[in-house]
Formats: C-alpha cells, structure tokens, sequence
C-alpha cells in the first residue's frame, strides 16, 4: 500500500479512534453500528490506493465523510429505495466540525441538490421540499394541490426516484 504521509495519518487515526470513528458514522447514518463498520471498511478500501492525503487538516472529518458518501453509495447500489424516515434522516444530519475541504464539498452537494430539484415539475418539488424540509402533512398539500392523499404519496415518491436517478447520473 503507498499514499505518503497523509495515508500514514490517515491510517493512524482510523485504528486509534476507531469507535469514536464507527460511532460518529452510525450517528450520522441514522443506522446501526454494522453499517457504519462496513462504511468505515470500504473508506478505508477506497484509501488505500490513493495518494495526495498530505493536504488533509481534519482527518478524523475526512474519514467519517469519506465513510458515509462509501455507505450512501452502497446503499445506491443495492438498488433499494430509501424509507420516508430514512430519507429525513438524511436532512437532519448536520456536521459541526467541517472543515473547508468539507465546506468545499457541502457546497458542491447543495448546488447539485437545487439544480436536480429544478428539475422537478412544480407541483412534485413544491410536495418534497413541503414534506421533507416544512414537515406539512400530507393532508395539508392535498388540499393545497386539490388532489388525493394517495397522490401525494405517488408524487412524493415521484420526486424521490427522480432524485436518486439524478444522483446516480452524477456518480457516473
């Protein structure tokens, strides 16, 4: 295995905070501790083979990133669609201690986020970002749309498949 100094670091801190590392992705996954071990396993699988970790400031952040986008990706690639919950879990996340490369990439994220709901008829954005950021219920944008509750959920869901195809447009 090569990468220089930064992988040293990244290493070292991997095995010395390991549980503070598979807790923290847990936390921010929303799920068990299996699932973070396995994003713990294949960040440091995607590592490994690569160089240039010199310039890392927050390696302990840049792991737990790493791990998370490694488990997001598995969880695309097991082609399942996501629970309402866990699809608002993944709102409520908020990290505290970004740093710029973090910051960098949140931006990009978001940027990426607007444009793909741009691309949403009106009515199926204004259901999604109503429901998942605004917490309306589905009674409520029923009435405002003029439509069925099982409509809503069609165009909620809709709106989901929309994004996840977006997204795994992007990852390729």
């Amino acid at each position: 295995m090569s990468g220089g100094k930064g992988l040293v670091e990244l290493r070292r801190v991997l095995t010395e905070r390991y549980a503070s590392l598979r807790s923290q992705v847990a936390r921010r996954l929303g799920g068990p501790e299996e699932l973070a071990e396995d994003a713990l396993h294949d960040a440091y699988v995607r590592l490994a083979g690569k160089e240039g970790f010199e310039n890392v400031a927050h390696p302990q952040s840049y792991l737990v990133s790493t791990a998370v986008h490694a488990a997001i990706d598995r969880l695309r690639g097991d082609h399942r669609l996501l629970s309402e919950a866990e699809v608002a879990d993944f709102f409520d996340v908020a990290d505290h201690a970004a740093g710029p490369d973090q910051t960098a990439h949140a931006r990009h994220d978001l940027a990426r986020m607007f444009a793909v709901l741009d691309g949403l008829p009106a009515r199926q954005r204004d259901i999604l970002v109503s429901a998942r950021v605004h917490e309306v219920p589905r009674a409520e944008l029923a009435r405002r749309w003029g439509i069925s509750l099982a409509m809503v959920g069609r165009e909620l869901q809709a709106a989901h498949r929309h994004c996840a195809r977006a997204m795994d447009e992007e990852q390729e």
